[in-house]
């Protein structure tokens, strides 16, 4: 099928586009929305004393809200690329289990979350240099107490840098359709958790021999006060072997769970 062409492959992609921003819209609005309510609205009071440096103000929730617009186009956009590269043969989404063996289907999530953990790593690192940090990641950086809605509060370059993790695992392997569906949903809500702003983990988890492998609201929230250092998505092992965790992390940490 030739998709540029074909007036059948344009409708398609037309109706995948809506369907992507729909869909990707609904699981960004009821994971933001739910910590947002939950944790900033009716557990306000009880979690003060876990809030960890102040709370967002109404402007920085409007401001992450507005760009997070922006990103969700564009994250469906980059699925228009990828559902037209399926129907070209370029890349392979299967929904059969064994299709392409038992031990990929079941190594292919932490594989991507693997993926996504290194990628984001290095383009974060790139995008905090010089030109790209002042004209592109700052705006992310604009909330120093970020709420949920700062998830994907991107500059239209950076929610395309983002935008690229899925399709570039696609060019080298294939991937069942419910691992991709597990994969956005956790990176969706791990990122909206992230920038909570109010530390939930429990008290030590920081320095557990297991929970100090993940990273922590605390962990992130240190990147957005300082904008240096806690460069890491979902694993604390990159910037702990490219020395790029904050020293003050733990002290942070131990300071906000301590209890009231």
């Amino acid at each position: 099928m030739n998709i540029w062409t074909d007036p059948h492959a344009w409708q398609w992609l037309g109706k995948a586009f809506a369907a992507n921003f729909v869909r990707e819209g609904l699981y960004y609005l009821v994971a933001a929305l739910l910590l947002w309510l939950v944790v900033h609205q009716w557990l306000h009071k009880r979690l003060a004393h876990r809030v960890i440096a102040g709370w967002p103000t109404s402007a920085d929730v409007r401001r992450e809200m507005a760009y997070s617009f922006s990103t969700l186009f564009i994250f469906s956009a980059q699925g228009l690329v990828v559902f037209a590269s399926i129907l070209r043969g370029d890349m392979v989404i299967y929904f059969k289990p064994g299709q392409y063996g038992y031990l990929w289907l079941a190594l292919s999530l932490p594989a991507m979350l693997l993926w996504h953990d290194f990628y984001f790593y290095w383009t974060h690192r790139l995008l905090h240099s010089g030109w790209l940090f002042r004209r592109v990641h700052g705006v992310h950086h604009r909330s120093r107490n970020p709420s949920p809605w700062a998830a994907y509060a991107f500059h239209p370059i950076e929610a395309l840098v983002n935008s690229l993790v899925t399709p570039l695992a696609l060019m080298v392997a294939p991937l069942h359709g419910l691992v991709l569906l597990a994969f956005t949903i956790h990176q969706i809500v791990r990122n909206a958790h992230g920038h909570l702003s109010i530390e939930t983990m429990p008290r030590g988890f920081a320095r557990h021999w297991l929970g100090g492998r993940f990273t922590t609201t605390t962990h992130h929230h240190l990147h957005h006060e300082t904008a240096q250092g806690n460069y890491g998505l979902w694993f604390t092992w990159w910037d702990r072997w490219m020395g790029t965790e904050r020293g003050d992390y733990h002290a942070r940490f131990e300071k906000v769970t301590a209890g009231r």
